[in-house]
């Protein structure tokens, strides 16, 4: 019986490409399990930041606050009546000052929050003020009671806890 000599060739060199594939495999595996290693590690980083700022925020002296707050509430309220066409641009200046606000009052990042997130928290006057900004703030034709929001505004920082 004879043998031929190129299958034992053939089989000799086999472990090349095995070993290859196998390394390329391996260094796969060390790159997706450092990839979601950073991952757990960063987001484990961004919870600590918030405690930190939420465990170092002081509450303000809400007096003094709310007489800053009134006073630039009031700059809104002369803007507006120099410029009364300006709806728009009175009930975002509100929106804007009055989230403001209540960050300061609070540390809670309301600022950053949309309506929905608003009504989550227990600020539940604040939820109904921004809500009513909404519509004369993101409508097309702006239309809106800017006197009696602005006194809403107005009551809403003077009655804050």
């Amino acid at each position: 019986m004879e043998t031929t000599v190129n299958l034992q060739r053939l089989l000799r060199y086999t472990w090349r490409p095995i070993t290859i594939v196998g390394a390329l495999l391996a260094l796969a595996s060390l790159i997706l399990i450092c990839m979601i290693f950073f991952k757990i590690n960063s987001n484990k980083k961004k919870h600590k930041k918030n405690t930190i700022r939420e465990i170092m925020w002081t509450p303000p002296h809400l007096e003094r606050l709310k007489q800053e707050y009134l006073a630039k509430l009031l700059a809104v309220e002369e803007e507006f009546n120099r410029h009364p066409d300006d709806i728009r641009g009175a009930y975002e200046s509100m929106s804007s000052l009055v989230r403001e606000f209540a960050y300061k009052a609070t540390g809670v990042e309301v600022d950053k929050y949309t309506l929905t997130e608003i009504r989550f928290t227990d600020m539940k006057g604040l939820a109904d003020l921004v809500e009513e900004y909404y519509e004369p703030e993101f409508d097309k034709i702006s239309e809106g009671d800017v006197k009696s929001s602005i006194e809403k505004t107005r009551r809403l920082i003077l009655g804050w806890n």
